[in-house]
Order: C-alpha cells, then sequence, then structure tokens
C-alpha cells in the first residue's frame, strides 16, 4: 500500500484542534408559575429542550411535592412549544386536558401536580454553545452536526431521562446509549442490549421479561429477563420498530410501573433501570399506519436524539479513517496510513451503510492492500489470489477473519445486487435463511432493501 502521505492523521489533529467555536440558535421559553408552592417565580431559559420536575437535574426545578422527579418535558418545536409528559404519577394537563403530547397555545396554562404554569415562547433567539468535544464514547466527528448531538448528549448523561435514538442503519445508535452509560451516574451498573430485531416473536416476552419454571414447554428453570438484568442500569432497546403489536402494552406497563412480570408469574418484581431505545425508522409514521401504539411512542421520546447520517458529516471521514486504520495498533500490531486520494475518494460517497460501512470499507482497503476505488463491491470478486497482499505483520486468524469478512460482504452484496435487494430472494440464493442474510448486512453495513 502506498504510503507516501500521512495526511489523514495530520487532517484529524487539525479538524480537532481547529474546531471552531460554533453556536447553534435556539428560542427561549418564559414560565411563569402561577399557581402552587413555587408561585410568583418567572423565569427564561433557553431551549431546544427544557425537563420540569422536582429532580435536581431538570431545567426549572419545582418544591411541589406532587410534582414527579421528572415530569415533564418542553420542546421547541417548529416555532411553537411541545408539552410532553414525562411519565408522570399524576399526568400533564394543557388548558385544562389531560396530555400526553400536545402543543400549547400562547399563555397556555399548564398543570404539573398542584402547581400551574404560564407558557410564552419568546421571540428572540439565543446562541447555544457546540459542545467543544470531537468524541463522545464511541462517537467520533468535529463537524457541527455532531458537535451539536455531542451537546444534547453532554446534558442526557447527568439524568435518567428516557431517550429515544433515531438514526439509520450503522450510523451509531447503541454508541449513543453505550456513551451515556458510562458517561453518566449509573456507569457502574450494568448496560443491557435487547436487539428487537434478533429475537422471534414467540421468545420475546420471556427474553424481555423473564419466565417461571413451567410457564411454557422448555421452560426448566427460572430465568430472570432483559430488565432485571439490567436492573441498577440502563437497557438497550434496539430497533424498538420491531417490537411486536402484541407485545407493546406489556412494554408500557413497565415503563409505567417499573415493575416486570415474568412469565408465569403472579406478582411482579420492581426494576430500576434507565430506558435508551433506538430505530432506524419514523416511529410517527408507524403510529399512523397502526404498527406501533401512540401512547408508548410517547413514553419512549421523551428525548429524541438525531444521530446524522455519514453523508451529511463527509468532513468527519478522516476523523473515522484515522480512528479505524489505528485500531489494529490498539490490538499490538502497526497502524496503517491510508494515502491522501483513497481518504478523498472516501469522502466523496454518499455512504448508505453509514460509518459501519466506512469501517468495513477502510479494513477492506488495508486487508487487500489494494487502493480503495469507486466501484461497486462486488467487481472486487474477481480480484485473484496474486493480487492480494499478503501482511505477515497480522496474525493468520486475524487476517482470516478480515478476508471472510470481505468475502462475505463482496458475496452478500452481489446476491442483493441481482435480486435487486429482495433479501429473501438473495437468501434464497445464498442457500441460507433469511434473519442470517439480515443480521450479517446489519454487521458488514449494508442496506436492508425490504425493510
Amino acid at each position: 500500500m502506498d504510503e507516501d502521505s500521512s495526511w489523514t492523521g495530520g487532517t484529524t489533529r487539525a479538524l480537532a484542534q481547529n474546531a471552531p467555536a460554533a453556536t447553534f440558535r435556539s428560542h427561549k421559553v418564559r414560565i411563569e408559575i402561577a399557581e402552587g408552592t413555587d408561585a410568583g417565580r418567572m423565569v427564561e431559559l433557553a431551549g431546544p429542550e427544557l425537563q420540569i420536575g422536582t429532580g435536581r437535574d431538570c431545567d426549572l426545578v419545582l418544591t411541589d411535592p406532587t410534582v414527579s422527579r421528572r415530569h415533564v418535558t418542553l420542546r421547541i418545536d417548529r416555532d411553537g412549544i411541545r408539552v410532553i409528559d414525562a411519565g408522570s404519577r399524576n399526568g400533564t394537563t394543557v388548558d385544562g386536558l389531560r396530555v400526553l403530547d400536545a402543543f400549547a397555545r400562547p399563555d397556555s396554562l399548564i398543570v404539573v401536580g398542584a402547581t400551574t404554569l404560564r407558557l410564552r415562547l419568546l421571540s428572540g433567539t439565543v446562541d447555544l454553545p457546540l459542545s467543544t468535544r470531537t468524541r463522545f464514547g464511541g462517537l467520533l466527528g468535529a463537524s457541527v452536526a455532531m458537535r451539536r448531538v455531542f451537546a444534547l448528549l453532554e446534558r442526557l448523561a447527568a439524568t435518567d431521562t428516557t431517550v429515544l435514538v433515531e438514526a439509520e442503519t450503522g450510523a451509531g445508535k447503541e454508541l449513543v446509549a453505550e456513551a451515556l452509560h458510562d458517561e453518566g451516574q449509573r456507569s457502574g451498573g450494568p448496560f443491557v442490549v435487547f436487539d428487537c430485531s434478533a429475537v422471534s416473536a414467540n421468545l420475546m416476552e420471556s427474553e424481555l421479561f423473564g419466565h417461571m419454571r413451567g410457564a411454557f414447554t422448555g421452560a426448566t428453570s427460572d430465568r430472570m429477563g432483559a430488565f432485571e438484568a439490567a436492573h441498577g442500569g440502563t437497557i438497550f432497546l434496539d430497533e424498538i420498530g420491531e417490537l411486536p403489536l402484541d407485545l407493546q402494552p406489556k412494554l408500557l406497563r413497565v415503563l409505567e410501573s417499573r415493575e416486570v412480570r415474568r412469565v408465569g408469574a403472579n406478582t411482579g418484581r420492581e426494576v430500576d433501570v434507565r430506558i435508551i431505545a433506538a430505530t432506524n425508522r419514523s416511529l410517527e409514521t408507524e403510529v399512523d399506519a397502526g404498527r406501533f401504539r401512540e401512547d408508548l411512542f410517547y413514553r419512549l421520546a421523551v428525548v429524541r436524539v438525531a444521530l446524522p447520517p455519514l453523508r451529511e458529516r463527509l468532513e468527519d471521514i478522516p476523523l473515522l479513517v484515522e480512528h479505524f486504520a489505528h485500531e489494529d495498533a490498539r490490538r499490538g500490531q502497526p497502524a496503517a496510513v491510508l494515502p491522501e486520494a483513497t481518504v478523498r475518494g472516501l469522502m466523496t460517497q454518499a455512504w448508505p451503510g453509514n460509518v459501519r460501512e466506512l469501517r468495513n470499507a477502510v479494513q477492506r482497503t488495508i486487508s487487500l492492500g489494494v487502493p480503495w476505488a469507486d466501484a461497486e463491491p462486488a467487481a472486487e470478486v474477481s480480484v485473484a489470489h496474486g493480487a492480494l497482499a499478503i501482511d505477515l505483520d497480522v496474525p493468520l486468524k486475524v487476517a482470516r477473519d478480515r478476508m471472510i469478512d470481505v468475502f462475505e460482504e463482496l458475496y452478500l452484496a452481489e446476491a442483493l445486487k441481482r435480486t435487486g435487494g429482495n433479501v429473501s430472494r438473495a437468501a434464497d440464493l445464498a442457500g441460507v435463511n433469511r434473519k442470517f442474510v439480515q443480521r450479517a448486512m446489519k454487521r458488514l453495513g449494508l442496506r436492508d432493501d425490504d425493510e
């Protein structure tokens, strides 16, 4: 491989050091406490999201004992104020109507517990600082888009607020959840991942909530589910849009009561968990289509984190490439340096598989020992054995595993191309089941066009 340039490393260090102290604009909300133990107070707070409750981590802390620790979320949306009940004990009303999620009118009266609030969206805007970080947990980025996300995550990490992460496949949804857990007050507790797309429908209830011995055929002993396993920590519900409709009310009850009932049990068990969910589809569209419960959506979307796709932050690619190229160095192997032309070529692509696809492209480039080029992945299948670079600095097992991943990605890409992106037909062509193809596509950063 051509090692004529250390452009990647130099450029990414410059990005990190010279990231502008940019800001993004948001409206302010004036909140007047008209009735309750804090009556007479008036505050002006900057959006885009505000938490109100008795918890010390809220933006507006109330002393009313009938108000929940995190009672309501205010979100500035389309030049209006959305009022979102955050799973409170006794609900939230807007102008006398109990709501889960509603827009407030100018001078609307909001009742939380025994406290009445009057809201007003101020006409001016304020500049909010972007994060100065270029890394948050496993997430990397010096772009304005990512530093805006980091600024939000920094605030969320200090809370137990339920979060819904919205992002395309391969963009890093699980990294968001891991970072919020690791930088939060529950970092010493377990972090449990439950992928709703990877568990069969008939086993999902048991996997989520556990079961008692004899509850069904094969239940030979009591078994805790994912929620109990996450007690004291965080549960990450990945691809929540895949949760079967009949299980959604059971999950809703857990969110409301913080209690799970194992399959076959007569009583519930308390669970103390932070809930982070993620989806690669629009849950609002799923609600409109009747495939997802509206009340569950509102319970999960207390705060929504929209992770930008890689095509909207191409300037982060050098930073990411350097990181991926140095992964071997962290395992004791020599670090690879990609030439400038290769990195520039990577920055011209749309990356439908996002960061995961980029990682695979970098690893493929390093493994094959040839410059990356703008070509159909399947075209690389024809590379002759003699053209492959054998890197003896890499152990045989590592090199073999890399080549297996490369071959599997190229094979599936060709199968999907031949079947017009139909996953079921591609699985038949490859002689494997559909779930295998879907899991491989997720792992390799290929797009599932059936979804």
